[in-house]
């Protein structure tokens, strides 16, 4: 074959590598319109970039033959692009653009190397707190795990707004109020929007300390990533489609004669939680879409704090629906 004949190469003739070129493409153009270019410099550009693409492609290919020692860190890839795996470092902020992979989504996000669900939510071994024994702190912290799986990865609960199964857990005293104020609890999705098949991610912890006599304060710090199934909605990159929820909460634990019998049990205590890159509209009711149900949805103008995507760091104060 005519090695000048580059667009006729049977690699570029792929439909995987022909889509993601026009997306990559298009992804550059949107950003030279935001710049002011008119729209015939555009398309051209466009054009332009596809090729320019093709022959990086073929070489990129090339050097993949020639060298084995870069695949340690990358998994196979679909036609035989090579993506990040597992093993590759995670980037510490969510691109609003780029290619996105829907079988792997969280690639390329800070939620890439995170366990799937409550695995993620990392708990110390049980010991004895102030008056309570140890497998007392064992049963509360079992408690506390089915409280945050429910709240986080319920169908029933995001998809179908049915609190029951969480509201179930709690002391009789305090269901009255989860059940006005369930969207301070938990996380539930608007309607329409439903996840891929990748199971959300999870980075957290739970602690445990001493609280008032009788109580135990257990506190969970984590962030939750859910990646949205894109139906034929337009999205740019992996800050469209995939949305994180950080969470920083206590859950009080009541035991002995000191509390009425409706007062024993688990409480919601104090805390907080915080979006990154949703849907303002569903944000505003309390409810999580990802970004792409906003119709020109922007890229995210808030200040890059690390506390989005690491539970470790203090809650975030603006997200991108503040103004």
């Amino acid at each position: 074959m005519d090695e000048n004949d580059i667009e006729n190469h049977p690699d570029l003739m792929n439909p995987d590598w022909q889509k993601y070129a026009e997306r990559e493409a298009w992804a550059s153009v949107r950003q030279d319109r935001r710049r002011g270019k008119g729209r015939t410099t555009a398309v051209v550009a466009a054009v332009v970039l596809v090729a320019a693409g093709a022959a990086v492609y073929l070489w990129a290919r090339s050097e993949a033959a020639d060298s084995s020692a870069s695949l340690a860190s990358y998994g196979p890839g679909p036609s035989g692009v090579r993506t990040p795996s597992a093993t590759a470092p995670a980037p510490t902020d969510l691109p609003s653009e780029g290619s996105v992979d829907l079988a792997r989504p969280y690639d390329n996000t800070p939620a890439q190397n995170w366990r799937e669900g409550i695995d993620g939510l990392d708990i110390a071994p049980a010991t004895k707190v102030g008056s309570f024994s140890a497998e007392q702190v064992r049963g509360a912290e079992d408690q506390v795990k089915q409280a945050v799986t429910i709240a986080q990865f319920e169908p029933e609960v995001q998809e179908q707004h049915r609190p029951d199964k969480y509201v179930g857990l709690f002391a009789p005293d305090a269901r009255a109020d989860l059940k006005a104020n369930l969207s301070g609890y938990t996380t539930e999705f608007a309607t329409g929007y439903h996840l891929l098949s990748a199971r959300p991610r999870m980075s957290g912890t739970l602690t445990v300390k001493p609280g008032k006599d009788g109580e135990l304060v257990l506190h969970v710090a984590y962030v939750v990533a859910y990646a949205f199934d894109p139906g034929h909605a337009i999205y740019h990159g992996p800050g469209g489609l995939v949305p994180f929820v950080r969470v920083d909460s206590d859950y009080i634990l009541r035991v002995g004669k000191g509390w009425g019998s409706g007062s024993r049990g688990l409480w919601n205590g104090s805390g907080g939680s915080f979006y990154s890159s949703v849907g303002c509209t569903a944000a505003k009711a309390g409810l999580v879409a990802p970004a792409f149900s906003e119709p020109g949805y922007p890229a995210s103008s808030a200040a890059r704090e690390p506390g989005r995507f690491d539970p470790a760091k203090p809650m975030p104060t603006n997200g991108n629906c503040d103004k």
